[in-house]
């Protein structure tokens, strides 16, 4: 990370430094601009450098997978406002709906400490009930304890087993499981026929007096922590007085209660969510409907597909019996997802139960979906520190250090924690990474906090800045993310708080953030975007010429022959100022790469869905443009184009020889139109006096990458004849492939010719003898045509 004088000035620090200080857009460029750049010095020269085709390898393997999935386009919001409670009465109690929570409030000796739960109500519940099935052979789900049940009940059947032996039972898991429905359910099944609700706020012993002769209790949210734990002696004066007055007791608690060793303690875990949802509908009018049709309609298979909470699951079963009724259109139940997400994210913003601390945590937890855990949780440390700043300026920022558990915090986000291998420069790393259950909340809470809290606004646009100035590839193409998120949600304030300002930088991070940033937008369907890639690409400001121009490697290939022809325009521009601009030196190899990355990728994404057409009019063009001003970059970009391949650090097949040896040769087919382009491209690179020698070694790397795969030297074997149209381009490409020789280091025993390169040549030329000899000299390109 570069010094402190290059972090971004803090909100509401005593120096006076307005909010947004460094984040607005700097003043517009004149004419002149270049010419100005020498009163920056040496500080403004550009030392770091990145590949075109690497930033957009980084920027899809970082990106969260959210952003290039259909669940990223919404639009707008069809909350009108909050919506409490579950109709029909089924699965309420532990559910946090809208923000509002039951509290208890520990009156007196007086007060009463415990309530009548009607059986009507618990009835209504076992209409709709599912238990979940067992996990796995291992008994997964069950807490330490609770093995007198059979492992194929599940976890209904292994805490059931308890209950009945020890009348009294520990059942844990998160509040949006449903817990509280299961341990009625478990009441019930146990014999119970009158059921009571006791206060889960009585300190453990005291639970003991408020038990009824025959009737089923339950203590739900009950507090089992480190400050006020369960003891042994606690649960065997409930069981003993239970089994005298012929009750029963089922304790509901957390994911991590703190409970003695040996104790009948499950861990809940809800059924898959089209059982559940089955269940309800079985107590719904369908109209006649069929319940399998109902289930196998794509827009409730799109709901299905994310873990929600189980209420959310009751009221869409509310909703898919209304579409049954006809009262409910197709597009309403698709959109019931998006719903459920904004209403959760609403209410952890509103929940006082939230500290500052939690929701700078679920800020960067959106912000760092299915990255790892450590990294969320130390950014959103930085990030509560800006926001705290703002909500109490006055005080110093303050983090705990050892404060939640990381499980109770993952828990409380409604996030789960796993195990995956992590790309890195030095190759895969195993991760704890973390991720919402639900798929749409994370991209729903960016948008929220971004339109809906602007106090939050300055805080956010300094965390961000501040990211995309990390050492760390993953951290930078997050910042880029959240601010694609935020400018296809406000586009006007996202440009001039936070792509502007970085577009202009003089750092090629920041640039590259606002490149990564404007492509993810358009993914996410941010309008204008082609079009301010447009203006900036011929700007008097070669920074805003650098960001749009590699923002069309990332993002061209969405609107190729667009993209194409403002990069065409850049290169005249350039050519017509003199060259490139000072202080961008390579700006001519920066628009070859960023054509090359567009072309390639368009081109293999064409040919993937079998559109040959739209694969061979990207390419078939560009022979008539190398010619005048613009040879050279395309001839450039016919070498840049060359060196990607399908695997990693430069292994594997080259993606443009893949595109050649999978087109049609047929003569009239857009596959035999396409091979014949680029047939003339290679002529073109390898009789240019400044790009054959890089042409050269490009066609080195393919045949090296040929030793090994059939298909690629097969494609080869089709693309010679077509560069050697005389006699002279016979003997070259003959001496080429003659002449290659193997690492030294590979076989132990010198330079050896490559096996490949000779079958080549003789395919090309016909068997030859060792006697016969190539040129005496070195490859010497014919004069440009």
């Amino acid at each position: 990370m570069s010094g402190a004088q290059d972090q971004p000035p803090a909100p509401g620090e005593p120096d006076g430094t307005p909010p947004y200080a460094g984040a607005a857009p700097p003043p517009e460029s004149g004419p002149g601009d270049d010419d100005r750049n020498e009163e920056y010095g040496e500080a403004e020269a550009e030392t770091e450098t990145e590949h075109a085709w690497d930033s957009r390898r980084d920027l899809y393997r970082h990106s969260p997978g959210f952003m290039f999935g259909r669940s990223a386009r919404v639009d707008g919001s069809v909350v009108a406002g909050d919506q409490h409670g579950v109709s029909g009465g089924q699965v309420t109690g532990d559910v946090i709906l809208g923000g509002t929570k039951v509290e208890y409030h520990v009156g007196g000796d007086t007060e009463e400490r415990s309530g009548e739960i009607p059986a009507a109500e618990v009835e209504s519940l076992a209409a709709c009930f599912v238990k979940p099935p067992a996990e796995g052979p291992d008994g997964a789900g069950a807490g330490a304890g609770a093995g007198e049940g059979r492992e194929a009940d599940g976890p209904f059947g292994l805490a059931l087993a308890a209950l009945r032996r020890h009348r009294v039972v520990i059942l844990s898991g998160p509040a949006t499981t449903g817990r509280r429905c299961a341990a009625l359910m478990l009441l019930r099944e146990a014999g119970s026929r009158s059921y009571r609700a006791i206060d889960p706020g009585l300190g453990a012993g005291r639970l003991a007096g408020e038990l009824r002769d025959g009737c089923g209790h339950l203590v739900a949210d009950l507090a089992a922590t480190a400050e006020r734990p369960l003891r042994e002696h606690h649960l065997r004066a409930l069981s003993e007085r239970l089994h005298a007055t012929g009750g029963h007791l089922v304790l509901v608690t957390g994911p991590h209660p703190v409970v003695p060793a040996g104790t009948d303690h499950v861990r809940w875990r809800p059924p898959e969510p089209e059982a559940l949802l089955a269940g309800h509908l079985r107590t719904k009018d369908l109209a006649g409907r069929d319940m399998a049709e109902l289930l196998a309609l794509p827009e409730v298979k799109a709901v299905l597909a994310h873990q929600r909470p189980v209420a959310d699951t009751a009221r869409f079963a509310d909703h898919v019996a209304g579409h049954a009724r006809g009262t409910v259109t197709l597009a309403a139940l698709g959109a019931f997802g998006h719903i459920a997400a904004e209403r959760q994210v609403r209410a952890w913003f509103d929940s006082a139960e939230h500290t500052l601390h939690d929701k700078a945590f679920l800020i960067a937890l959106a912000t760092f979906d299915e990255a790892a855990y450590p990294l969320t949780a130390e950014l959103g440390d930085i990030l509560h520190g800006f926001l705290q700043r703002i909500e109490n300026p006055g005080l110093p920022a303050r983090v705990p250090v050892f404060g939640t558990s990381s499980a109770q915090r993952v828990e409380k986000a409604l996030a789960e924690r796993y195990r995956e291998p992590e790309e890195t420069e030095w190759g895969p790393v195993l991760q704890t990474k973390v991720q919402f259950r639900d798929k749409l909340t994370a991209l729903t809470l960016l948008r929220e906090v971004w339109t809906g809290h602007p106090s939050a606004r300055p805080a956010l646009v300094a965390w961000l800045r501040r990211l995309a100035d990390d050492p760390r590839p993953v951290v930078r193409t997050r910042a880029a993310a959240t601010a694609a998120v935020m400018t296809e949600a406000d586009l006007p304030s996202a440009m001039a708080l936070l792509v502007r300002g970085w577009a202009g930088d003089r750092r090629m991070r920041a640039r590259l953030a606002a490149a990564n940033a404007l492509a993810l937008a358009h993914h996410l369907g941010a309008p204008h975007i082609s079009r301010i890639l447009a203006d900036w690409c011929t700007a008097p400001d070669h920074r805003l010429r650098w960001t749009a121009v590699r923002a069309y490697a990332l993002v061209g290939d969405a609107f190729p022959h667009e993209a194409l022809r403002a990069l065409t325009e850049a290169v005249r521009g350039m050519e017509a100022r003199g060259g490139p601009a000072r202080g961008w030196a390579e700006e001519r190899q920066d628009l070859a790469q960023s054509a090359a990355a567009l072309l390639l990728a368009g081109g293999q994404e064409a040919a993937g869905r079998g559109h040959w057409s739209a694969a061979a009019d990207l390419w078939v063009d560009l022979p008539g443009l190398a010619r005048g001003t613009t040879r050279d970059f395309v001839l450039r970009a016919m070498v840049h184009a060359c060196g990607p391949t399908d695997g990693p650090d430069g292994y594997g097949r080259p993606l443009l020889l893949d595109l050649f040896g999978r087109a049609d040769p047929t003569p009239g087919t857009d596959g035999a139109a396409l091979r014949q382009a680029l047939a003339a491209l290679w002529r073109g690179v390898l009789n240019d006096p400044v790009c054959s020698a890089s042409g050269l070694n490009a066609l080195r790397a393919w045949v090296a990458a040929a030793d090994t795969d059939e298909g690629a030297e097969e494609a080869l074997s089709g693309l010679l004849p077509l560069l050697a149209v005389s006699v002279e381009d016979h003997r070259r490409l003959a001496y080429l492939l003659e002449n290659l020789r193997t690492d030294p280091g590979e076989t132990g025993l010198g330079p050896l010719p490559v096996a490949v390169a000779l079958r080549l040549r003789d395919r090309l030329t016909g068997p030859r003898t060792p006697a016969a000899a190539g040129p005496s000299g070195p490859f010497v390109p014919s004069p440009t045509r």
